[in-house]
């Protein structure tokens, strides 16, 4: 597959240049952020290849930026077995938010439609970043993110995160009032990424679905390809952003209550903590509250707020699914790492942290700070 992926980034460019615009009142305009400038950009044609498989229709776009480390970025609209090339945009920074921002504005500008469909393809860390350029030596942090979405101006029926780790409470927070529905992971999205093909036939085939039903067919569809390879570490989930000030305002009286029987019951904290699922600095919010409620150890309060928690994130995720070796995933992380916290708690990520929409309406900063204190 590596070696027909190779043969197939040098035939893209040599597709012929064109603007083929729609007219106003599409239903569908999905825009794939595709940075295969790393070590991805093998994945990079079996995916654009995928989307070509289906292509685009009157009723439905699918409009992909594909920048890779051997040669300059283009945007491309997708076609049924081919895909036109609209422009050349040269060597760029995937990870620049104004890359990402030019990106929306230029395919929604193009191609307006009633629903839009945003998805960052690229590697995944969590809170630490999205969308690595190797070239540019950059990532795309989350602050960065935010910025992109909001200078764009569109508001997202979904967002899809064809990237690791990206499942966590803090990272759905950064799209509100942009998105409706965000297809993540917690765990691992492995190169073949999301399958494209199939959830593209379902999308030009019911052009009226809504986003509800269009992120729950992008979360099943991922689930049946990756159990049908019987692959571990895979997760996939949708966050119903209707629910996002019901989660936040959980996790606010959660974090507060513990904050302020730190001193009592720290080991206990540390121990729901330790027992709990967790990748990549962020433990399972749902199994860590779960855990919380369920110990007799604990005060009424913390106990009844940690309950509070789990019901907000079972509302929040209308869908999950996980590997059998990932059992205690659902579907939502929240950072709270236990290891290399110099680095994954560092002054510096402190303070992004703390510049996070999810922090402001939460304080939880405020929780990892008494916590690391006490350790």
């Amino acid at each position: 597959m590596i070696g027909i992926a190779a043969a197939m980034l040098m035939v893209l460019p040599a597709l012929v240049f064109a603007t083929p615009v729609r007219a106003e009142g599409d239903a569908w305009t999905v825009m794939v952020y595709m940075d295969g400038d790393n070590s991805l950009e093998s994945a990079v044609p079996v995916d654009l290849g995928e989307l070509e498989a289906v292509g685009s229709t009157a009723d439905v776009n699918f409009v992909v930026l594909a920048d890779t480390l051997a040669g300059p970025a283009y945007l491309y609209y997708v076609n049924q077995g081919g895909s036109t090339v609209i422009a050349s945009w040269g060597e760029v920074n995937m990870a620049d938010p104004a890359t990402l921002t030019r990106f929306i504005t230029d395919a929604k500008t193009l191609y307006p439609a009633n629903n839009y469909v945003l998805d960052l393809w690229n590697h995944g860390g969590g809170i630490m970043g999205v969308c690595w350029d190797d070239t540019s030596g950059d990532k795309l942090t989350m602050l960065e993110m935010r910025t992109a979405v909001v200078d764009g101006g569109v508001s997202f029926a979904n967002v899809w995160f064809d990237a690791c780790n990206m499942a966590q409470a803090e990272i759905a927070h950064q799209f509100q009032g942009y998105a409706s529905y965000i297809v993540f992971s917690e765990q691992t999205v492995w190169g073949q990424g999301f399958p494209y093909d199939a959830v593209a036939t379902h999308l030009v085939a019911s052009p009226t679905m809504d986003g509800r039903t269009l992120s729950l067919i992008a979360a099943d569809e991922f689930t049946v390809f990756y159990a049908a390879l019987g692959w571990n570490t895979c997760t996939i989930s949708v966050y119903d952003m209707a629910y996002l000030t019901t989660v936040s305002g959980a996790v606010k009286t959660f974090a507060s209550a513990m904050v302020s029987t730190m001193n009592l019951y720290y080991k206990t904290y540390k121990s729901c903590r330790g027992s709990a699922a967790a990748t990549a600095g962020a433990v399972d919010l749902m199994g860590f509250a779960e855990l919380v409620s369920a110990n007799t150890k604990l005060s009424t309060t913390v106990r009844s707020a940690a309950s509070a928690t789990v019901t907000a994130v079972d509302l929040a995720i209308i869908y999950e699914w996980h590997s059998k070796d990932c059992a205690g995933m659902n579907g939502l992380g929240i950072w709270y790492p236990t290891s290399s916290v110099s680095y994954y708690w560092s002054a510096t990520v402190e303070t992004m942290y703390r510049g996070m929409l999810f922090d402001t309406a939460t304080g939880w900063a405020n929780f990892l700070d008494a916590y690391y204190a006490k350790a």
